[in-house]
């Protein structure tokens, strides 16, 4: 691996002969400053809670080779899983939302709007209450349900000319999938129900060092291919007739981009439910910062999505105590804002 070059104030990686990474100066420092708030957040989520702790006993807790005092270590294993859920699932549906937008050619695409989101609960529901599956098959099971549910969208917009129509054709299938989701929460009990409708809601109040490790083992695989693949999406910003002109297989393209967007929503869902709106909120605000260029906007996008459903956990779970307002709602309340301003701003078809 080459060390970065400057060229014409952007900076290039190249991997071998095949991976060349061209990432501008803005956008690295964008990237840079949104790494460091990420941090800062993290550090202030990990301080806040219904117990605060110092920042100094924060720093104690996170370095090696030192004994923490048991009080300070029982409430860090509640609050560690929770913040590094927030994270990653933050960076990959942010990410989900941005390839849609590009696939779909539409900057209001999102997986909650396209019904992806409600397909991955649909099928997590259908597979862990009815058939009762493990939680580790669920992932596969929403990465299913979501792909279909993606192809389905795309199939039935297919020939729709205008942006909206393909906004209408995910709310549909996202409402005709949510009643079906209704319908199998109520016969489960009320116990049942509570647990489904704060998990549809997505809380992170359930974050364990299981779905962790679950998350971040898709993460370690799925976010750098989005990286990887970042550099070949171009094309598809130009449309499905100019990228094949100019040599790419936009068709393939598309599907591979489709795939990988239901399976960065699937584990998120299966561990903490569907974030709505925060892939359009996260893919409105990267290219604001750096541009509709896909390998600068993929990064800044992985970061502000983590950085929004983190504050977004920590403000609920602080702000209103004793109640805790899951994350996902007051993502939706901006998201619902955030849509309202682009589809405002947007005089042209992403």
């Amino acid at each position: 691996m080459r060390l970065p070059s400057i060229r014409k104030a952007a900076f290039v990686i190249r991997i071998g002969r095949v991976v060349h990474l061209p990432i501008a100066l803005r956008s690295s420092a964008v990237i840079l400053g949104l790494g460091l708030v990420l941090a800062l957040a993290a550090l202030i989520s990990l301080q806040l809670g219904s117990t605060a702790i110092s920042l100094g006993q924060v720093l104690h807790w996170l370095a090696p080779f030192t004994t923490t005092e048991p009080e300070t270590a029982s409430i860090m294993r509640l609050r560690w899983p929770r913040i590094a859920v927030a994270i990653l699932g933050g960076a990959m549906v942010s990410v989900s939302g941005y390839l849609l937008q590009v696939v779909a050619r539409n900057g209001l695409a999102d997986p909650g709007l396209l019904g992806i989101s409600q397909g991955s609960m649909a099928a997590i529901i259908l597979g862990g209450a009815l058939f009762g599956l493990s939680p580790a098959w669920l992932a596969w099971v929403g990465l299913l349900g979501g792909f279909l549910t993606a192809a389905i969208v795309l199939t039935l917009a297919y020939r729709l000319a205008s942006a909206t129509g393909l906004i209408l054709v995910g709310l549909a299938v996202g409402i005709v999938l949510g009643a079906a989701i209704e319908i199998v929460m109520v016969q489960g009990g009320m116990l049942q129900f509570a647990r489904l409708l704060a998990w549809s809601h997505g809380s992170l109040t359930a974050a364990s060092p299981a779905s962790t490790g679950m998350m971040a083992l898709w993460a370690a695989i799925l976010l750098p291919l989005c990286l990887l693949v970042s550099g070949r999406m171009m094309p598809l910003l130009l449309g499905h007739e100019q990228a094949a002109g100019l040599g790419a297989s936009p068709r393939r393209l598309s599907l591979g981009l489709t795939l990988l967007a239901a399976a960065l929503v699937a584990p998120v869902v299966a561990a903490v439910g569907p974030i709505s709106f925060l892939g359009l909120i996260a893919g409105h605000i990267s290219r604001r910062l750096v541009g509709e260029r896909p390998t600068a906007v993929v990064p800044v996008a992985m970061l502000c999505g983590a950085l929004i459903l983190l504050t977004a956990d920590t403000v609920g779970r602080t702000l209103f105590l004793p109640v805790i307002v899951p994350a996902g709602i007051l993502v939706s309340i901006a998201g619902v804002l955030t849509f309202l301003v682009a589809a405002r701003l947007s005089r042209t078809r992403y």
